[in-house]
């Protein structure tokens, strides 16, 4: 058998034989261990097990530091034992590898350093009888090369077609063994220039030049502008990818192998929106919402729960819920942070009820799994996320995950190979969670120890289509010559190596016994080799795509771009700018030029005045009215058209409300528990005792945000602000004589004879009097200026609607943050600062209210000519000469609405 061993071979070369070959296999170091092994009867080795091999040397790491409490790792294990596990790990490997057997020498010419005396000590633990430690790559190779000191396998002779000095020991180690089995290792061939003269073979000499300190320095040379070698620039990879898709599309007999270095699917998509054939590329991505689901299912194990978390998981695309049911909890998370709050509760009966009427009628509903599936997530069991969570909790989830994401295999085609990778890696932290000694895990170690086996699997979307080009990942996986070469992309992404693993006494103390380690050196060595082959490969032309931004982030160019600086002085003549269309005509001596579609730029222009509809008979008046909706059509117009009339609603973003808005909502809720009380006998102390107890639950419900990691500060400074709100508000109920008469209390009544409804937040009475008061959390200049200039509309339509007669109910703010109540008199509020201390409030609120009616009036009439009033700053003047007596409607705004939606649809876009 004629073997072809090269270190990319384990992934699919280029290019591939054109007719079958008998007794001859490439192959690459894994997919030869695993020959070898077959012939020697050694199969039977999972390649999918380090995930186990990590925690059971965590385990023997553990056991070494109880009889060895000073190793060299003790803080490093402290701080994190899975990363500390896995960075000793790959040192032994590195150790076995290099054929070390973990002894001391019986030849001692100076004492085995204090780090390798740890690692001997731990290797001769996890050897022991009573030990399990499961054979890796190591270990296996290790293995066959003994065995090779026997016998040998049918292998004729074994083609390299890397330089073995720069192969890893093992596999040098390897090759000699079967050298000594009289088996013919040929070296890689010397690599060649291009036979044909011109820019590429010029850069390939070079490359083959001796470039050491002593060699003699050749002259900078200049590029002949062949077309053998050009640089094709642009600023965004997505424009270079589509360039490039169409400059193929315009000449099929263009058909170079190409060098994906990095991000294929970029140009893979554009090949498919032109109609080529798909190269097959895949993707390797944590973001994928199947993965998404391993590292989201320990937070229902939580207590208090991470909104953020539970928000991620229903919104998921795929994911072990019902999608229905999952969309109303998303959005009750999203408005009340938290579990089972009153409004939770109702919207889960609410489903259920309907989904039971809906079963009855389609069998294919099915309800059982769906309430099993609620009650999994969300009626479990929840542990305190200082403290620890039984290990069994967490291997019944992700067992669970594991069994429905194969179940779920057949019923979505489209998720094959994404629910098969969730499976796999839910079925590794099992067996990891099994295979832990510990019986509780904290919440950090839970976390640990999902990141070590969360990973990105590479997965294909589109398989490689007939008649693709040619394609590689790495430039030593081009392992014969070819005519033309397409490198995408051409920078900077080989890992960078700083410093060794290994001090220099430790590799002393190796080599003087012929163990030789990987150096730093030796790994850039191997890396500059590889990375000219591209280059060396490349018989006829080299076009190199350089994106100066790949997915929104800037790359570093390729370290073979200085060196054809270096080179070569009129660089500039074979580079062609896409961005700055420099130098086209080159591109165009070689190919069709792609042709640019010029796109117009549209000018939205300015906000006018108005907008004139033609069907005005379809904008009439509602048949019912908030009092938001009125204050919209009160001053501005246009709002109130596009929200109730065209029925234009900004759709919801399922996101957990901001910390502003959460507040503001809990405090609401505070102050209505509260003021349901009997403040009348409850002191200072009883109130800050009442609030602290109810904020264990209110929290947990619906604010869940502030019981989190890091947010104790702003928890404790918003119930400090609720417990002295609540004790100014009682002492304004009881030093003004006034009762509680209704929170939350909805109000119904008819403005100009449409029906109209709104929730006043407190009503308090006194005698025959009556005072609605508006909770607010903060704004209190915001407040005063608004009574101040007779704004308050929707206090006075409250009292009105209130007390429909002409007594009028008292109106106030109250400024929870500042604890103190705004009014426009003393008449229901004595220790207050008011607004307007001599004012008439009836007086008021009388004219305010003729104003409401006179403007609704007004507005009708302009919607039923078809008049729409666009209203904003930019506006404000036209509109005032529009108008010629404005005398008996509330005094129009000259400023921009303060929550806009339809900003984009009036032209006002900053």
């Amino acid at each position: 058998m004629h073997i072809y061993f090269g270190l990319a071979l384990d992934d699919n070369p280029i290019p591939l034989p054109t007719q079958t070959q008998g007794a001859v296999r490439y192959l690459g170091p894994r997919q030869f261990l695993q020959f070898l092994e077959a012939y020697f009867g050694l199969s039977g080795y999972s390649n999918d097990n380090e995930y186990l091999r990590i925690e059971q040397y965590r385990q023997a790491l553990r056991l070494f530091l109880d009889q060895h409490p000073h190793s060299f790792f003790k803080a490093s294990f402290e701080a994190d034992q899975f990363a500390t596990a896995m960075e000793l790990l790959e040192r032994r490997d590195e150790l076995l590898l290099a054929g070390w057997t973990f002894q001391a020498f019986a030849k001692k010419s100076e004492p085995m350093p204090n780090r390798l005396q740890c690692l001997s000590a731990i290797e001769q633990l996890i050897q022991s009888p009573d030990f399990q430690f499961d054979f890796g790559e190591a270990d296996r190779y290790q293995q066959i090369i003994k065995r090779l000191e026997k016998d040998y396998p049918p292998i004729d002779q074994i083609q390299l077609l890397e330089p073995e000095a720069l192969l890893p020991p093992h596999l040098q180690r390897l090759l000699e063994q079967l050298r000594q089995q009289n088996i013919p290792v040929l070296l890689a061939p010397e690599p060649r220039p291009s036979h044909i003269a011109g820019d590429l073979q010029a850069f390939q000499k070079y490359l083959l030049e001796d470039h050491s300190a002593s060699a003699k320095k050749s002259e900078k040379g200049v590029f002949q502008a062949d077309g053998s070698l050009v640089l094709l620039k642009a600023k965004r990879d997505a424009d270079l990818a589509s360039f490039v898709a169409k400059t193929l599309l315009h000449k099929p007999d263009y058909r170079p192998s190409v060098l994906l270095s990095e991000n294929g699917r970029i140009l893979d998509n554009a090949l498919i929106q032109e109609g080529l054939p798909s190269l097959g590329t895949s993707s390797a991505s944590l973001a994928r919402p199947t993965l998404q689901v391993l590292k989201l299912v320990t937070a229902f194990l939580w207590n208090p729960i991470d909104p953020f978390k539970i928000l991620e998981f229903v919104s998921l695309a795929v994911k072990p819920l019902d999608d229905e049911l999952a969309n109303r909890i998303a959005m009750q998370i999203a408005q009340r942070p938290g579990l089972n709050s009153d409004n939770w509760k109702a919207t889960i009966a609410s489903f259920f009820d309907e989904w039971s009427a809906k079963a009855q009628e389609d069998n294919n509903i099915k309800l059982d799994l769906i309430r099993y599936q609620y009650r999994f997530w969300f009626e479990r069991k929840r542990f305190d996320s200082n403290g620890l969570v039984p290990k069994e909790e967490v291997i019944h989830i992700f067992s669970y995950l594991t069994t429905w994401a194969r179940e779920s295999l057949d019923e979505n085609s489209n998720e094959q190979t994404s629910l098969l990778v969730l499976s796999e890696q839910a079925r590794r932290i099992k067996e990891l969670l099994e295979a832990l000694p510990e019986t509780q895990l904290s919440k950090l170690e839970l976390e640990r120890i999902v990141r070590t086996i969360y990973e990105p699997a590479p997965i294909q979307f589109t398989p490689r289509e007939l008649e693709a080009l040619p394609s590689v990942e790495k430039p030593n996986g081009i392992i014969e010559e070819v005519d033309e070469l397409l490198w995408w992309t051409f920078t900077q992404s080989e890992a960078n190596h700083f410093f060794s693993r290994w001090y220099q006494p430790e590799r002393a103390y190796l080599q003087q016994f012929g163990i030789e380690l990987l150096e730093p050196t030796d790994e850039n060595a191997l890396q500059i080799w590889q990375r000219k082959q591209g280059f060396l490969k490349a018989r006829k032309r080299v076009v190199l795509l350089i994106p100066e931004v790949i997915h929104g982030s800037g790359v570093h160019p390729h370290p073979l771009l200085g060196d054809l600086e270096a080179r070569f002085d009129n660089l500039h003549e074979i580079t062609v700018n896409l961005d700055q269309e420099s130098n086209l005509a080159f591109w165009k001596q070689q190919f069709h030029l792609p042709e640019r579609v010029k796109v117009e730029r549209i000018h939205l222009g300015q906000p006018k005045p108005f907008i004139y509809i033609q069907a005005a008979e379809q904008l009439q008046a509602r048949p019912e009215e908030t009092i938001s909706s009125l204050e919209s059509l009160f001053y501005y117009p246009y709002q109130w058209v596009f929200r109730h009339k065209i029925k234009l609603k900004k759709s919801s973003i399922l996101e957990v409300v901001k910390d502003n808005a959460l507040i503001g909502n809990l405090a609401h809720r505070f102050f209505e528990k509260l003021l349901l009380e009997d403040i009348q006998h409850m002191s200072q102390e009883a109130i800050h005792n009442w609030v602290e107890m109810e904020a264990r639950r209110l929290l947990e419900r619906e604010g869940a945000v502030l019981l989190m990691y890091g947010r104790e500060p702003e928890r404790v400074n918003f119930l400090n602000t609720i417990k002295y709100a609540a004790w100014s508000m009682v002492n304004y109920i009881r030093n003004n004589k006034w009762e509680v008469d209704g929170t939350e209390a909805r109000l119904q009544g008819t403005f100009q004879h449409i029906p109209i409804n709104g929730r006043a937040d407190l009503v308090l009475k006194r005698g025959d009097e009556k005072a609605v008061i508006d909770l607010k959390w903060r704004g209190d200049r915001r407040r005063e200026s608004i009574i101040k200039n007779e704004e308050d509309l929707q206090l006075v339509l409250y009292s009105k609607l209130l007390d429909n007669d002409q007594t009028w109910a008292h109106t106030a703010y109250f400024i929870i943050e500042k604890g103190k109540i705004i009014a426009r008199n003393q008449d229901a509020f004595q220790d207050i600062t008011p607004v307007a201390p001599d004012s008439d409030h009836i007086a008021i609120n009388e004219r305010i209210f003729d104003k409401m009616k006179a403007t609704y009036q007004w507005r009708i009439e302009q919607i039923k000519r078809g008049q729409i009033e666009i209203r904003c700053s930019q506006t404000s003047a036209d509109l005032e000469e529009a108008y010629d007596n404005l005398m008996d409607v509330l005094e129009m705004k000259d400023q921009d609405a303060y929550f806009d939606d339809y900003r984009t649809l009036i032209n006002l876009i900053n």
